[in-house]
């Protein structure tokens, strides 16, 4: 062993060593930065054996990449590895930001069914923090671009490996070590190369998480975790006798009740509560001070890895999403406890786009819809179509907005007037919901003068929230430096935006409801479903929902959102409607 460790660090490979160190060095600095502009937002306060545990995955993960430097004669490859390395950081960064997750296989999964949504990505892209990567590399290149070493090694090569393999299996170690600790009643096979095995987590508990993980070994769960999807091999929950206790409070109606009042769902694309004020969307925030009207501006999202589709899912079910996302993809050949099933005749699905997109084909009939129609994208076409539905008898619709999808670039068609110092993202946004909020107008008022209308119940709603917080946070301190450096009267009202509040508002119009409540305390998007149902006439159907009835002052929550995520995600995957 000596006389090879002495052949290692021969002459001809000490130039290796070096360029191996350095190469480890930056790829190991590269994780750290990946994690701190994923996960500043993030309040994480690890365990000490976490943080050990990050390091030394983060570690061996480097190890591993650099260690083709005693493969390669020429080691400028090693410059495209960086390249490509960066690469996948990048792309890693960019979908974080959107949906709070690392590229995983649900990602590529629903990569498919998001035709013609590739450049939303735009808005999440920041070029000085994505090109930090590729600079690092280039500075790195510059020590060996000249370095022509010929002397291989595989021992060298092999050893390395060996050593990764004994810092990730031991990092591993002390995961599963803190998750029994934490997690004890949780049971669930050790299966270290399967994600969904290794974090059972739901919802929001997902980010901090994944902050622990070294995001070179995500292709190692896409490979394992796309295997088990396409072959339809899911981790078995079997719902428990305490998850039939639950049930028997949350689905204890009838199975059949007809709805006796007509039905209308308005998803607003992207919509958040910061941005329902007189200024930028006069006619929404008008009838949030009517009468018949319920307001409530702090709902909380409940999304998981598929935004819109989560979205309406929530709302249109009661239903939260399966832990892992994308519910529409894995299980549209569902039964769902949908209102639109009750509706006594005919459901329509409006949609902005084709309905390939998050599976809509499959899943507007899971939900209740006859029959679905797709438009084009500019909103004010949208709710002239609706209201032509209404003309012709229909009572029960649902309709998505399009006009403020990212990256908002239907923001030419607001009349808003905005500084032009204004970040271009706040800019573009504030102004596609005007914009929206123009089209929106003219159902609103059709609400207030026609008869027809006035007798349905029409739920206003975002289906998720859109920018991260970092965009949120430079919008914030934008209206705070507003309000002491300009005196321009005409924008006074954007010192009074709260970005920071990143809820959705909720907008119901009923003849059924008594004066103008405002709901002001925090809810959630599974209330969503319970509130309106009983609105509608289905109060005694039997799937009630997790939430609580917002109309209901008394009504006490029956299950937290910790407990209702994964018993949620159990009845999805179990099909549990069905019977």
């Amino acid at each position: 062993m000596r006389e090879q460790i002495k052949q290692w660090l021969a002459v001809g490979n000490r130039a290796a060593w070096v360029i191996f160190g350095l190469f480890t060095l930056l790829i190991f600095g590269q994780t750290l930065l990946f994690d701190h502009f994923a996960f500043r937002e993030l309040a994480l306060q690890p365990s000490a054996q976490n943080t050990l545990a990050m390091l030394m995955s983060k570690l061996a993960a480097s190890m591993l990449f650099a260690s083709f430097t005693f493969l390669l004669r020429d080691k400028r490859w090693l410059i495209a590895l960086s390249l490509v390395i960066d690469t996948w950081f990048i792309a890693n960064l960019i979908y974080m930001r959107n949906n709070h997750i690392l590229l995983d296989a649900e990602a590529f999964n629903m990569s498919g069914n998001l035709h013609g949504y590739f450049w939303s990505v735009l808005i999440y892209i920041e070029w000085w923090i994505d090109l930090l990567f590729y600079g690092l590399t280039a500075l790195f290149s510059l020590v060996f671009l000249f370095t022509k070493q010929s002397s291989r090694c595989w021992q060298a090569w092999l050893a390395m490996v060996a050593i990764s393999a004994v810092l990730y299996l031991s990092a591993e170690g002390l995961y599963v070590n803190e998750k029994k600790k934490v997690q004890s009643e949780t049971k669930y096979d050790a299966a270290p190369f399967i994600r969904e095995h290794r974090e059972p987590v739901y919802g929001t508990h997902f980010p901090t998480t994944v902050a622990n993980t070294s995001v070179l070994y995500s292709p190692i769960y896409i490979t394992s975790d796309y295997y088990l999807m396409i072959n339809d091999i899911q981790p078995e929950r079997p719902l428990t006798p305490h998850d039939y206790a639950v049930m028997a409070h949350l689905d204890d109606g009838e199975d059949s009740v007809s709805l006796d009042a007509p039905l209308i769902i308005v998803l607003l694309e992207s919509l958040e509560n910061w941005v329902l004020t007189p200024q930028i969307m006069p006619n929404l925030y008008r009838l949030t001070q009517n009468d018949h009207v319920l307001y409530a501006n702090r709902i909380h999202t409940q999304i998981v890895g598929a935004p819109s589709a989560d979205g309406q899912m929530i709302v249109n079910t009661g239903l939260l999403p399966i832990n892992a996302g994308g519910t529409c993809l894995h299980y549209s050949h569902n039964t769902y406890p949908a209102i639109m099933k009750l509706a006594p005749d005919s459901a329509i699905c409006l949609l902005p786009h084709d309905t390939c997109v998050w599976n809509q084909t499959e899943m507007s009939p899971a939900y209740g819809y006859d029959s679905t129609i797709c438009y084009c994208d500019i909103d004010t076409i949208l709710f002239r179509k609706l209201d032509s539905l209404v003309d012709h008898g229909y009572r029960y619709i649902q309709c998505i907005t399009q006009s403020t999808h990212a990256p908002f670039v239907n923001e030419k068609y607001s009349r808003l007037q905005l500084p032009k110092s204004m970040p271009w993202v706040m800019y573009n946004f504030i102004r596609g919901f005007n914009a929206l909020d123009d089209g929106l107008g003219y159902f609103i008022r059709k609400i207030e003068s026609d008869p027809r209308l006035q007798n349905y119940t029409i739920v206003f709603t975002g289906d998720h929230r859109i920018l991260h917080y970092e965009k949120r946070q430079q919008m914030q301190r934008y209206a705070q430096r507003w309000a002491k450096k300009h005196k321009d009267t005409r924008y006074a009202w954007i010192t009074d935006l709260t970005p920071l509040d990143d809820c959705l508002p909720l907008v119901i119009y009923s003849p059924r409801i008594s004066g103008n409540p405002h709901y002001t305390e925090d809810a959630y998007q599974a209330d969503i479903y319970p509130t309106y149902r009983t609105l509608v006439g289905a109060k005694d159907y039997r799937w009630r929902g997790f939430g609580i009835n917002l109309l209901d002052s008394t009504q006490k929550r029956a299950i937290s959102e910790d407990d209702a995520f994964p018993l949620s995600d159990k009845l999805i995957r179990n099909n549990y409607f069905q019977r």
